[in-house]
């Protein structure tokens, strides 16, 4: 939500900058219209950690293809659970 991200964006940024590696998502809008000014940039620009990255759904499974992980969390509302059966098909591809 674009409330939500204005709203908590610093407690958001700071958690997210706890992780080894960052890749950011857009905002899923739900029910409301776009904010002026409030986009995931916000948080992305406020990460601390120098290793994220901030992608559009349709780059998700090219980065991902890039990527080894030890451990892979997918957090989000909306449609993110759309892309587990396509991450999990990628993991068990490379084993």
């Amino acid at each position: 939500l674009y409330s939500r991200t204005r709203d908590f964006a610093d407690g958001f940024a700071e958690v997210l900058s706890q992780l080894d590696e960052v890749i950011l998502m857009d905002i899923y809008p739900a029910r409301e219209l776009p904010i002026d000014g409030v986009s995931s940039e916000i948080i992305f620009d406020k990460i601390a950690n120098e290793n994220k990255l901030l992608v559009t759904k349709d780059q998700l499974m090219t980065i991902l293809d890039h990527k080894r992980f030890d451990v892979l969390l997918t957090l989000g509302a909306g449609d993110i659970d759309t892309f587990v059966p396509k991450i999990k098909k990628y993991l068990e591809s490379i084993g």
